[in-house]
């Protein structure tokens, strides 16, 4: 037995059996199960193609496993951390890992995400070999840290923490990881912390600054290290842009221009006006520096990518599109986890999106025809193709679709074989599961609905109920693939419909402008589609359709119930905001008002002394914009201010120590119910819930299906007052 620090490294026979916590009911047995963490949650092929690294929790800890694939060795597991303390509960979170990847056919590299009193702070980064030898910390957070001090001279230095991005190998040298230290500007002004690149020799530990820099936003690197764009967050201004370094000893930042990457460098601007709009931006560089891949939708519905040559300012011969998805997500700093590089070669081998199901466009045409190959091999089931060795011979498969939450092969190229590694969820049985497919519907303006069923193995009634489960978020969607909550809401005799409805993310520009026409109105009004279109599809009881949802889904629960009782019996609102007007209002800052607040010094003695500005939240002045384009922030699409409009019985779901705004919005909205003697229950939950941990999931969906058979399945029950459940 070999100890890094908290590391503990193990020669294994076979996996230990997961022992089941103790459950109040055969449900909550079940419900529990749904909500384990996945086994091979992460999971990596080393560059020789013969073994695997993958997470696996159990016995209320996180371990990695290092397995050959041909099985003809020990496993080896390595004791990460164990189950983390939650604040305000009794229960404990399952710990994950943000970096595990292969430095060799040797040599793992991996590193947890820790957490300081509920704080996620920077963790350690570990590497080891396969066998369990040369176990080594590569970094601590204090190798991040620097010295600040205050304006006094004489004042106590503390220390700065930078959080920590792994952005991985060096191009053509797995030997060497880049971890950037980023740099978090203060407001008002003080000291500035730069933001470093460091390279991490994985054998030895030995650190190294590559580039710092002192410009406040998200630098892009080519594949050597050097830092060659920033997209700027200027703290008081609603444009973000991006510059580019002149290169050299003393290379300065300017502005991306028609000098330096042609007409289409003046797309490269993103602003409040235009974020949900048409435009363009950098993802990345080849391995040739002066190509450099773009995103763009401008003159088109989607968002496609693209290269550009920047020595010769003219597009580079690379155009991937799809119709109806958008391959990048929105933001510029978090679209170019879709690249999909060789790590041997350094070329761009594809891009990975998500429509309906997940989709990966290939580039490498070695690639597409192994794709092509596989899918053959696994009908009717989405098969991601999510690493490869080097030499090409052996490919990591992810294969999900149908019941189950999928399963890991390694494909064999030359000896054309499939080899079952990994399932991601053994503990749980296809019979116990409910099956799930995905729907299109065409709409009447030429335009689709999409979305995810899932059928219940069995229903207390037939024909069996139907639920509408919104999605959280402003431009919220369901992913597909298998959803705990989904079979969850099965298990209690629900066919589960999750839309994509018009104003979600991902399916174009017209598909989200589409929310101007009402941000409640329209997910309803596609809600009501679907409805019609899944009662010619199978069998449903319309008197009996009940709304769900977390988050802005729980508003659209509630606001269904008020726009169409007729339609909706009742519903379930997981710490929902109730007033649109309230989701965008400023955060209040302790630095001062805002730039046309600030009170201005006379310079005499007699005025105020200027405080400094309140620095704008990007992303929430576009959201602002975007929604002002079709007013939707009428007091008339509150909630609460419309109470009397509920008249079907609801359940209101709350974390108080989460978000009081929102525990405050539902705890009026229960009085204002109460009030009109309405049906209402309201369930405080606590940070378990938040968290995600079984035990506190299931217990929760206890109490929900039990709101259901009172208010649902049995309309001879008289529904009392309102009640407190905590």
């Amino acid at each position: 037995m070999v100890r890094v620090r908290r590391i503990t490294v193990v020669v294994m026979l076979a996996l230990g059996a997961a022992v089941a916590g103790r459950a109040a009911s055969s449900f909550e047995e079940r419900i529990t199960a749904l909500y384990r963490p996945l086994q091979a949650d992460q999971v990596a092929l080393s560059p020789s193609g013969e073994h695997i690294a993958y997470t696996h929790h159990e016995r209320g800890e996180l371990a990695i496993y290092i397995m050959a694939v041909e099985r003809t060795e020990k496993k080896f597991k390595i004791v990460v951390e164990g189950d983390r303390a939650v604040a305000f509960s009794k229960a404990k979170a399952p710990p994950r890992l943000r970096f595990l990847r292969w430095a060799s056919p040797q040599r793992l590299v991996f590193a947890p995400t820790e957490y300081n009193n509920g704080v996620r702070i920077i963790a350690p980064i570990y590497a080891v070999n396969r066998d369990g030898t040369e176990p080594k910390n590569l970094a601590e957070a204090a190798d991040f840290e620097l010295l600040g001090g205050g304006a006094d001279p004489e004042s106590v230095p503390t220390v700065l923490r930078r959080p920590t991005t792994i952005i991985g190998f060096v191009g053509g040298n797995r030997g060497a990881l880049l971890v950037e230290a980023r740099g978090q500007p203060t407001f008002p002004p003080a000291e500035p912390i730069p933001t470093t690149l460091f390279t991490i020799d994985v054998a030895t530990g030995k650190m190294k600054s590559l580039v710092e820099e002192y410009d406040d936003g998200r630098y892009f690197y080519d594949q050597k290290g050097s830092a060659r764009l920033i997209y700027t967050h200027p703290r008081l201004s609603h444009t973000r842009s991006f510059h580019y370094n002149t290169g050299g000893t003393w290379g300065r930042w300017l502005n991306a221009n028609d000098a330096w990457g042609g007409a289409l460098a003046k797309n490269f601007v993103v602003t409040v006006a235009n974020y949900y709009g048409e435009r363009a931006f950098p993802l990345g560089f080849a391995a040739n520096p002066n190509i450099l891949y773009y995103a763009s939708n401008v003159g088109r519905d989607t968002y496609g990518v693209y290269a550009l040559d920047l020595a010769t300012k003219r597009p580079a011969g690379l155009a991937l599109e799809e119709p109806h998805v958008d391959l990048v997500s929105l933001e510029p700093g978090e679209a170019s986890a879709g690249l999909v590089f060789d790590e041997a070669r350094g070329d761009l081998a594809g891009v990975r999106a998500v429509g309906l199901a997940p989709i990966t466009r290939w580039i490498d045409p070695e690639l597409a025809r192994v794709q092509a190959d596989v899918e053959r091999k696994f009908p009717q089931r989405i098969v991601e193709i999510l690493q490869w060795d080097d030499a090409r011979q052996r490919f990591l498969l992810r294969v999900t679709g149908g019941i189950e939450p999928g399963r890991y092969h390694v494909y064999q190229r030359t000896e054309n074989v499939l080899v079952e590694v990994l399932r991601r969820a053994p503990w749980l049985r296809n019979a116990d599961l409910h099956a799930g497919r995905s729907f299109t519907v065409a709409t009447a303006d030429g335009g689709q609905l999409t979305g995810h069923l899932t059928l219940p193995r069995k229903s207390r009634l037939h024909p069996p109920p139907l639920l509408i489960d919104f999605s959280d978020g402003l431009m919220g969607r369901p992913l597909p693939g298998f959803d705990p909550d989904a079979q969850a809401l099965a298990e209690m005799g629900f066919i589960v419909a999750r839309i994509n409805h018009r104003g979600g993310d991902g399916f174009g520009l017209k598909h989200r402008n589409a929310i101007h026409a009402g941000i409640d109105r329209v997910p309803i009004d596609d809600a009501l589609a679907v409805i019609d279109w899944i009662a010619r599809q199978h069998a449903i009881d319309r008197r009996r359709i009940a709304t769900f949802g977390r988050g802005l889904g729980g508003y659209l629960a509630l606001r269904a119930l008020q726009l169409e009782p007729n339609a909706f019996r009742c519903a379930v609102a997981l710490e929902a905001p109730l007033d649109p007007r309230a989701w965008l209002q400023p955060p209040l800052e302790d630095f001062g008002p805002t730039l046309e607040e600030s009170p201005v010094d006379t310079g005499f003695g007699g005025g105020r002394p200027i405080r400094p500005p309140r620095p704008i939240n990007f992303l929430q002045e576009a959201q602002r914009t975007f929604l002002a384009q079709g007013q939707q922030l009428k007091a008339e699409r509150s909630v609460v201010r419309t109470a009397e409009q509920l008249t079907k019985p609801v359940m209101l779901v709350i974390d108080p120590q989460r978000d009081q705004t929102i525990a405050a919005q539902n705890s009026d909205l229960r009085s204002k119910l109460k009030r009109l003697g309405r049906p209402a229950e309201y369930v405080e939950v606590g940070s378990g819930f938040a968290e995600n941990i079984p035990g506190a999931r299931a217990k929760l969906l206890r109490q929900i299906e039990e709101f259901f058979n009172l208010n649902l399945y049995d309309y001879k029950v008289e529904v009392g007052p309102t009640k407190v459940i905590k």
